[in-house]
């Protein structure tokens, strides 16, 4: 098989990296405290969980999309053009709030009979 026909994979260690790197960022310019650890939410959502929970949420959108923005403009993959686009999300549950990114776009490939 050919290098252009494999897949694209990502190590999560790459992603948890690049993220930590962006939350710090954010951190310093919007004065928030996320928690220590990357998480992957129900579904697809990467990020790190805000732990101020009062957070706006168009300040949550806003730092999701300062964190996908970091994120995409990272590492070797992304100069070669070769990694994914990530797309900003805000995922709130049970009073916790994930900023962070899903991998897009996403294509749903269907069979037509």
């Amino acid at each position: 098989m050919a290098i252009g026909n494999r897949p694209q994979v990502i190590a999560a260690k790459d992603v948890s990296t690049a993220v930590d790197h962006a939350v710090k960022l954010a951190t310093e310019k919007h004065k928030v405290k996320f928690g220590p650890d990357f998480s992957i939410g129900p579904g697809i959502i990467m990020g790190r969980y805000l732990l101020e929970s009062a957070t706006a949420l168009n300040q949550a959108e806003q730092l999701a999309t300062e964190i996908t923005q970091h994120v995409n403009g990272q590492g070797a993959a992304r100069a070669a053009g070769t990694a994914p686009h990530y797309e900003p999300a805000v995922l709130i549950r049970n009073g916790l709030i994930l900023c962070g990114f899903y991998p897009g776009p996403i294509v749903d490939i269907q069979e037509r009979f």
